[in-house]
């Protein structure tokens, strides 16, 4: 019981540290999964023509088919290559933009944060809990009884404890 709790414990913590990452992560791959099926079925008409020199294409980085130009991000349908300029037929992806903003968002709150940890955190995070070996009932209970273990924590027991009592 103690290890499911303790274990219970450390999942909630790492939730707290990670949940936000998590759900950025599988956020965005969801919006690129949307985009990738958006892409398939708009007709040209309908995405923007963004025309780039050699010089600014080679600067951007377009392995994953997205690209940001003037802090906003662009899905790229495809590439077409003119005399000495590429013209990029993108959409753009607002879903992408707010999501990006949240993260910058959330980090520069963590960062900006200089408060100090409270001084009780830090001796929660280093107490010694004294677990007892073994524990005897004051009153034994009839063997015919149900025992639950409802039963069992309700019932006053005595601890032997083999341990020193702890230090003040």
């Amino acid at each position: 019981m103690k290890r499911i709790v303790a274990i219970g414990f450390l999942v909630v913590l790492t939730l707290q540290f990670v949940g936000f990452y998590a759900y950025f992560g599988s956020r965005l791959l969801a919006i690129r999964k949307e985009m990738r099926a958006a892409l398939a079925t708009l007709p040209e008409e309908k995405l923007e023509k963004i025309v780039l020199s050699a010089e600014e294409y080679k600067k951007v980085d377009t392995e994953e088919n997205e690209i940001e130009l003037s802090g906003k991000m662009y899905d790229i349908a495809r590439v077409v290559k003119r005399d000495t300029v590429y013209v990029l037929f993108a959409l753009h992806d607002a879903h992408e933009d707010s999501l990006l903003s949240l993260l910058n968002e959330m980090i520069k709150r963590s960062t900006n944060d200089k408060k100090p940890v409270p001084s009780v955190v830090g001796q929660f995070l280093v107490l010694v809990f004294v677990l007892p070996q073994s524990f005897e009932f004051l009153h034994p209970l009839p063997p015919s009884f149900l025992i639950t273990e409802y039963i069992k924590s309700s019932k006053d027991f005595e601890l032997m404890i083999d341990a020193p009592p702890p230090r003040g």
